[in-house]
């Protein structure tokens, strides 16, 4: 008398779980993508009115990479057509952070000048230490070699 399910039939069960997950996945990155394609301009258009150097930077780094390596170039030019969409968004990302990097190195530039720096002068004290007088450990005179590197 077996207990449970048999082998079989849990593989299949199994197999047919993981169908299942991979096809919501499937589904689920198709919808997204989807979104993403009808906001795309907009994201695009975001991203170049936040900061346009975002933007002119990765036209620049696909540039030199096209002149750097013609194949990888056209590879990541065709990719950047492709997945559009969520290029722009990337983009936009980085150009909200980029954004908010700048503001923060402005307002910390704006506060370094003009004020002076606090600091505390630091004055070593020469000081002698009593430290034991370390005996070397007694080795065996098997002859190992490793033992007497040291």
């Amino acid at each position: 008398m077996s207990q449970g399910f048999n082998i079989r039939f849990n593989g299949i069960v199994g197999f047919a779980f993981m169908v299942l997950i991979f096809v919501a996945m499937f589904f689920l990155a198709k919808g997204i993508f989807t979104v993403l394609s009808w906001v795309a301009p907009v994201l695009i258009i975001g991203a170049l009115l936040i900061n346009y150097k975002t933007v002119l930077g990765f036209i620049k780094y696909m540039w030199a990479l096209l002149k750097r390596n013609p194949l990888g170039g056209v590879l990541g030019i065709i990719l950047s057509v492709i997945g559009f969409p969520i290029l722009s968004g990337f983009l936009f990302g980085k150009a909200i952070l980029d954004r908010k990097v700048k503001k923060l190195s402005d307002e910390y530039q704006a506060r370094r000048e003009g004020e002076f720096v606090e600091y505390e002068e630091v004055i070593r004290k020469e000081t002698e230490l009593d430290l034991p007088i370390l005996e070397k450990p007694i080795r065996s005179q098997d002859g190992d070699e490793y033992e007497d590197l040291f």
